[in-house]
């Protein structure tokens, strides 16, 4: 009676979990039964430890034990038990998955039965039979098993046993994967779901009849099994939950535990990755609760698999390192591989291929100890995989060509296709065309001889993007036409779709943008079809970058935003990573609108999600980006650390061509701040790298920048051999973009050079390569340079035929710094001509203009200081052209003038009657305010409520003047010019006066000193014209001597004396860094 309370108990133990009190039951029962000597119970208290052991997943033990249940059995020769130990030992060799032997010992129970003629025995027997069969795919067999089974329960009309035979038959064709690589998941085996769930009804309904409640929950669990294969995942949803309840009324956590993984599936299938989650977390919970290894490992390997599927790779990997980390205890090789590939596979893109390729070399030693054929191969090919992306190609292709060998063994046909496939994509990377080609072909004839279209269409694709890869677009164009007509031809909407973007790629290298624009409309509306937002977002941002080459940026913002939003659906690394580069794209649009300060801010995001996922090429282009941006906008000291920053991830990754683009950016920004020496070692080392990987094209953009650096040295022979070198191997490639570049680079050396012949000689050649190409803006830049050179050789009329073509595309390009350039320079010509009104009208736009660029927010100060000479001169010629003007329409006009009491002025002066004195005037005082105006901008920074940049006229110095009880005399020199000005409150310009300096240029000159300075003249001989200037406006000697400062110049020159006084004194290194005042201040005496 002891004895078999504590058997009793040590059942209790087991359904609840508690092993080890369990297996203290059952030993003490085994030591009762020897002292009692009772044999029978004793062999059967061993096979009850073994059990137990078992589900503790100590197989070592668990043999043991039904061995000596065994050999006790034989020894009484009892047949009956001797069948349970057998069946026992099956059950235990089952679960060690070593289904041969299982096999074996299920069959001596069949024997012993048959020859028992027990047919509950025999049932039990076909159970065991089934189940292992069903394991080693054998599906037929398994089935006549368990319709045995069937056969059987019915004849005893056992229905407990009908609805178990019931669902093992239905697990015969939906069945669940328990090798611990994916438990839960569902595999369509036959596919005759109808049956199956015909079968499940009726397990059910024989479950309810005998109000077996805990089988009920294994009835619905299986109905949910089967709805999940069917795809009808709301209703797997609604029975795994039923299955659940009835679990967990019983308390069998173990049922619980396999419930919750198939609810994750289930939700997981239907988008809902929360609710999975939080229950593939349960089932491991619950596992570890339970401290049953398998089903914990089954966890975490669902856990794995669920991140692994979300590309949350990093995610992924801690779950299949705690898998491994159990795989001693399971003894499953079969299922450590798995995760071993897995685990390989998320590394692989995580771009850590190192640590994919160990474990994938982990998995082919698994496979092999296995002696399994396919899972090497398999190993093999995701191993060269790996040694292909760390640039290891011959080890890459050794492992394909195993691949290759074993899928020859298995007359395999897929993984043939497969091995070729790689081998080719190998000898693309190893720029062995005609070798990769070799392989493609060999694809696609095997896809003919097996006769199957999909594998022949993959091999179109292979072929039709290796022949875009060599520039051969006819022979591209028409394998990706093949490969789109089988798609259609198989109705299969996902190849189509990437066909579409395979033709709509090649267009886009043929430059054919509106073909390549139609063929992603079609590949968008079949994504659509297939609502697969990854494929959406991808082509929204090819149709970007589309619109981004015809130069309609705004279209190409709107797809790109429409990518941006598309991806927010996503939150797999790959969906980030797109997001990323979207950001890229977007800096890029808005850097070609001028819009420099939003596309460094797109920029920005674009490096910060490239850091988040250690996309270290992604990094690059970003720094690439954000040191051009800050370049356009004048922040050169920002610039180059970005360019820097972008260096040092080029020479982490490793790759020439990116070492020596960074090095060539790098060089061009020393060469823009003055850093010429920097300039020219960055550059040489260019040079140094393309000649190392024998890149001419890139030896050719390294002379380009030596070219431009000693051109800036004013080393000028040097610049020209440079440029002359770039000729020659642009000439050499064919390449008619880098032929223009290099014309015009010669053209403007020449230039320099004085020879002007010359110079226009290359520009015209430049000129027309550009037209050839249609690159809008290199004609914009020859057509400036011909203008300038046919100025300084004075072909005026054709400078300003030149100049108007360059003007056009500047305005249609919206370059509106060389529309500014462009304008002053032809109204140079125009007035050189003696077009006055014309060149007015040019010098009044361009100033203007150049007013607009510099007070723009976005740009720097040292971007601002760049422009200022250039602005400088405009103001200068417009006053020169605007007196011109003047004198040719005066008229005498008797003068009158009091002050006071005191007759000043009383004379005959010619003055303008169209007003031209006037508007010089009120240019030279636009000229003088600009950096007072700029002082007041840094005081007002955040404050919208006053313009300081509004532009000074002629009724605003009126004003002024009359607000005074004083005359003004003003000032300005103007390109080798004194004007004077003499003003009084009341009547405005009284007289105006000029006077030639010997600097600057005459009406016919081609440049302007820069900032109009005074040169070296001195300042007696300054005053010396100063006082000529009075005095032949007529000033009162005795009025000029007599009086103070206040009664001969007005209180608002004294104002302004005090306001550039304050501005002086604050001119520091920390206001003024860059001198930028100081520059412009330093004339203020001669400007009033």
């Amino acid at each position: 009676a002891a004895s078999m309370a504590l058997s009793s108990l040590g059942h209790v133990y087991t359904a609840i979990g508690d092993y080890p009190n369990a297996l203290a039951s059952h030993k003490q029962c085994v030591l009762l039964a020897k002292q009692s000597k009772d044999q029978l119970s004793e062999a059967r208290e061993l096979g009850n430890m073994g059990a137990v052991y078992i589900a503790m997943g100590d197989f070592e033990n668990a043999v043991q034990c039904h061995e000596q249940h065994l050999g006790i059995a034989k020894a009484l020769e009892n047949k009956r038990e001797e069948a349970r130990a057998y069946s026992n030992l099956g059950s235990a060799y089952h679960y060690h998955r070593n289904f041969d032997k299982a096999m074996s010992y299920h069959t001596h129970v069949l024997e012993l039965a048959q020859e028992l003629e027990e047919k509950s025995i025999e049932m039990r027997a076909y159970a065991g039979l089934g189940h292992a069969a069903r394991c080693m795919q054998d599906l037929e067999r398994a089935k006549q098993y368990h319709e045995q089974q069937l056969s059987i329960a019915e004849d005893l009309k056992d229905r407990a046993a009908e609805g178990r035979a019931s669902s093992n038959l239905e697990k015969n064709m939906v069945i669940r994967d328990t090798t611990g690589y994916q438990a839960g998941i569902i595999h369509q085996m036959k596919g005759d779901y109808e049956t199956a769930l015909k079968l499940h009804k009726t397990h059910l309904a024989i479950a309810q009849e005998l109000s077996d409640y805990a089988a009920q929950g294994r009835a619905y669990g299986n109905m949910g099994n089967a709805y999940n294969a069917l795809g009808a995942f709301d209703q797997a949803v609604r029975y795994h939950r039923q299955e659940l309840q009835i679990s967990m009324e019983v308390n069998d956590r173990a049922s619980q535990a396999s419930t919750h993984g198939n609810l994750a599936v289930a939700y997981q299938a239907l988008g809902a990755h929360d609710r999975a989650l939080q229950h593939y977390q349960n089932h491991l919970n619950i596992a570890r609760e339970l401290r049953d290894v398998q089903s914990e490992a089954r966890a975490l390997g669902n856990l794995g698999n669920f991140h692994c599927s979300r590309g949350e790779f990093p995610q992924a990997v801690p779950y299949y390192e705690q898998y491994l980390r159990l795989s001693p205890d399971l003894q499953d090789m079969e299922g450590e591989g798995k995760v071993c590939h897995n685990l390989g596979y998320a590394h692989y893109c995580l771009g850590n291929y190192h640590d994919a390729v160990k474990y994938y070399e982990q998995d082919l030693a698994l496979a092999k100890d296995l002696h399994d054929k396919l899972s090497q191969a398999k190993a093999y090919c995701n191993l060269g995989l790996a040694f292909k992306a760390l640039g290891d190609f011959t080890k890459a292709e050794e492992c394909q060509k195993y691949l290759l060998s074993l899928a020859q063994s298995l007359n395999n046909a897929q993984a043939r296709f497969r091995a070729l496939g790689n081998l080719g994509d190998i000898f693309v990377c190893k720029k062995d065309v005609a070798g990769a080609i070799q392989f493609y072909e060999q694809q696609l004839a095997l896809a003919h001889q097996v006769k199957d279209r999909r594998m022949e269409a993959c091999a179109y694709a292979a072929l039709g993007a290796t022949y875009r890869l060599v520039q051969k677009y006819d022979k591209a164009l028409g394998y990706h036409t093949q490969e789109l007509e089988v798609y259609q031809e198989l109705g299969n909407t996902s190849g189509e779709c990437k066909a579409h973007g395979h033709l709509a790629a090649v267009y886009m290298a043929l430059g054919k943008y509106a073909m390549a624009f139609k063929s992603y409309e079609e590949q968008l509306e079949l994504g659509q079809k297939l609502k697969d937002p990854v494929v959406e977002a991808q082509v929204y941002g090819n149709m970007g970058i589309t619109k981004m080459n015809v130069g309609v940026m705004e279209e190409a913002i709107g797809y790109l935003e429409q990518q941006l939003a598309t991806l927010q659906q996503l939150s797999c690394n790959d969906a980030l990573m797109d997001r990323g580069r979207a950001y890229g794209n977007l800096g890029d649009c808005y850097e070609a609108l001028g819009d420099f300060e939003e596309a460094i801010k797109y920029y920005d995001q674009y490096l910060s999600v490239a850091q988040s996922l250690n996309r270290m090429q992604d990094q690059e282009k970003a720094y690439r980006g954000l040191g051009n941006g800050h370049r356009a906008m004048g922040n050169l000291q920002q610039s180059l650390v970005c360019f820097e920053k972008r260096l040092v991830v080029a020479h982490e990754l490793g790759e020439c061509g990116s070492k020596a683009q960074a090095y060539g950016e790098l060089g061009a920004l020393h060469s823009q701040l003055g850093n010429y020496e920097q300039a020219i070692s960055c550059l040489e080392r260019q040079l140094a790298i393309a000649r190392d990987t024998k890149d001419k094209l890139l030896e050719g953009d390294a002379s380009c920048g030596l070219g431009a650096v000693y051109q800036a040295m004013g080393e000028y022979e040097t610049a020209l051999r440079c440029h002359q070198s770039d000729l020659e191997i642009a000439e050499e490639a064919g390449s008619p973009t880098r032929q223009g570049r290099a014309y015009g680079n010669l053209g403007l050396t020449y230039e320099s050079l004085g020879n002007y012949e010359r110079a226009v000689v290359f520009q015209e050649q430049h000129l027309s390569v550009a037209a050839q190409t249609n690159d809008l803006a290199a004609k914009t830049l020859a057509y400036g340079s011909l203008g300038r050179t046919h100025h300084a050789l004075q072909n005026y009329s054709q400078a300003v035929m030149y100049l108007q073509e360059g003007l056009r595309l500047a305005e249609q390009l919206a370059r509106r710094e060389d529309e500014a350039k462009i304008r002053h320079r032809l109204g140079l010509s125009l007035w050189a001509s003696g077009n006055l009104e014309e060149a007015q009208h040019q010098l009044y736009r361009a100033s203007a203009l150049f007013e607009t660029i510099r007070h723009e927010a976005q740009h720097s100060t040292d971007y601002k200081l760049s422009l200022f000479d250039l602005q400088t001169s405009c103001y200068q010629a417009l006053q020169r052209v605007l007196v011109s003007l003047g004198m040719c329409s005066a008229v005498p006009c008797p003068l009158n003038v009091m002050v006071g009491d005191k007759r000043v002025f009383n004379a005959f002066w010619p003055l303008n009657t169209a007003g031209h004195h006037d508007e010089a005037l009120a240019v030279a005082e636009r000229g003088r305010t600009r950096a007072f105006a700029d002082l007041l901008v840094e005081r007002q920074t955040g404050q919208q409520d006053s313009d300081p940049y509004t532009p000074v006229t002629v009724e605003h110095i009126l004003e002024t003047v009359n607000s005074q009880r004083a005359l003004v005399l003003y000032f300005s020199m103007a390109a080798g010019y004194l004007y004077s000005w003499l003003l009084a409150p009341g009547a405005g310009i009284l007289k105006f006066h000029e006077v030639y300096l010997g600097e600057g240029v005459s009406d016919s000159g081609s440049e302007f000193q820069d900032g109009g300075g005074v040169g070296g003249m001195s300042s007696s001989s300054l005053e010396h014209y100063i006082f000529s200037a009075r005095e032949a406006l007529g000033v009162d000697s005795y009025y000029s001597r007599g009086c103070s400062s206040s009664e001969t110049e007005s209180e608002a020159g004294d104002l302004l004396d005090q306001q550039f006084e304050e501005l002086n004194n604050k001119l520091n290194s920390v206001t003024d860094p860059t001198g930028f005042l100081r520059m412009v201040s330093r004339n203020n005496l001669f400007n009033r």
